[in-house]
């Protein structure tokens, strides 16, 4: 998918700058931070959540999991910078390994209430377990309360994810 994006940015915008000017440079200066385009403050902290797991996986494609937990630490940022990291621990029902990720987040998108965050880079909780994670996985989270972000029912969740997140 993401050659398909770089032979269509090539195709849009020729001239190799991504931006449809022509290659002519915008020399005035960038725009400060604005409430838009940025992580809210009232998001900026240490969330944490516990889920049931997926007991009915196939054990192939969708592992039999017996819990899942998830920290996500969050700090200020702009819409494309790095604005934190999501450290899941997913327990695998046959052997008890942990077979979650630690994910370094992006703010992809700002929608008032809602946030989409893109894994920027991604890391097995534990090195030593054998899973392959894969950076570019989206999360959406709504902000339903003073200290609950829920999860979107699009994205990257595992099965059995928690089904919200509060604030510690």
């Amino acid at each position: 998918m993401a050659a398909t994006a770089a032979v269509i940015a090539a195709l849009a915008w020729p001239d190799g700058t991504g931006d449809g000017t022509d290659g002519a440079r915008d020399t005035s200066p960038s725009p400060s931070r604005t409430a838009a385009n940025a992580l809210p403050a009232s998001w900026v902290g240490t969330w944490k959540g516990t889920g049931p797991g997926n007991t009915s996986g196939d054990g192939l494609v969708n592992a039999r999991t017996t819990a899942v937990s998830v920290v996500l630490t969050l700090h200020s940022a702009d819409r494309g910078e790095i604005v934190g990291r999501q450290v899941s621990h997913v327990t695998e029902a046959a052997t008890r390994r942990d077979i979650g990720c630690t994910e370094t987040l992006r703010l992809r998108e700002t929608h008032g209430t809602t946030m989409v965050f893109e894994a920027a880079t991604s890391a097995p909780s534990d090195p030593s377990a054998g899973v392959l994670c894969q950076r570019g996985n989206l999360y959406t989270l709504t902000k339903t309360g003073t200290d609950v972000l829920t999860p979107g029912d699009e994205g990257s969740q595992t099965t059995g994810a928690p089904a919200r997140l509060t604030r510690s």
